[in-house]
């Protein structure tokens, strides 16, 4: 039978519109869930694990830098802690694979809030800032929401199109710095917001092609195997008869 993605009916096309790559037959898309979800598990634990070092260290170097404890190495602290605690339940018995989406959620948000610190958001007594203020946070967040997150394309989409735009609209309106050039910065980045944006979709729409095909080519190999084995013993048979 032939799994790969065919034309649907009117009834399912909004489901085919928002997940292109999901197989026709609901029976083959669970047992590819039930296939991937080890994989899955262990890219959110990555994420994870890379956002405790990434706050760690941010949290350390800004105490260095500082020589005192300042609002945002205490933000950074906090979620060196939180994350280290979601890391802890990702590795213990508690954590169910039906609870791997609420987990991603939950990621997500704490990620938008790495974001949100970064932003160009401070009161006027406060030193300037320039609109590229937070933009690599931004730019390594919704990276990894597109290449190690498993989110639908659509949702990793709507997530990376609100950081940048909430982005765009507090630089736009709070940087203060080079306010002859504020134009300029926020064209740069819009352009480096686009094209991590189409980068992301490009590579999370190629992984999961991959990932699809590798699962089909394994489920066929099965297969062959099974079908050779069941035509062995028949041969084995039929020659104890003869």
């Amino acid at each position: 039978m032939d799994h790969s993605v065919k034309a649907m009916t009117s009834r399912r096309l909004m489901s085919r519109l928002l997940n292109p790559h999901r197989f026709e037959n609901d029976e083959l898309e669970q047992l590819y869930q039930r296939y991937i979800c080890k994989l899955q598990h262990s890219s959110v634990a990555a994420v994870v694990a890379l956002f405790v070092v990434l706050t760690f260290l941010l949290a350390n170097l800004g105490l260095a830098y500082a020589q005192a404890a300042t609002a945002q190495n205490v933000y950074h602290a906090a979620h060196c802690l939180l994350f280290a605690l979601l890391l802890g339940f990702l590795h213990t018995r508690f954590m169910q694979d039906a609870y791997l989406l609420w987990v991603c959620y939950v990621v997500l948000f704490f990620l938008a809030t790495f974001c949100a610190l970064a932003l160009p958001l401070y009161p006027t007594s406060s030193a300037a800032k320039v609109a590229a203020e937070g933009t690599w946070q931004v730019v390594f967040v919704v990276f990894l929401a597109y290449a190690m997150m498993p989110l639908k394309s659509y949702v990793a989409a709507i997530f990376g199109f609100v950081l940048c735009t909430a982005h765009m609209a507090v630089a736009a309106v709070f940087s203060t710095e080079f306010h002859d050039l504020k134009w300029q910065q926020l064209i740069a980045n819009v352009v480096i917001f686009l094209c991590v944006n189409v980068v992301g979709v490009f590579m999370h729409n190629l992984m999961e092609h991959a990932q699809r095909k590798a699962f089909l080519d394994t489920r066929n190999c099965i297969a062959a195997r099974l079908e050779m084995e069941d035509e062995n013993e028949k041969l084995v048979h039929i020659l104890k008869n003869d």
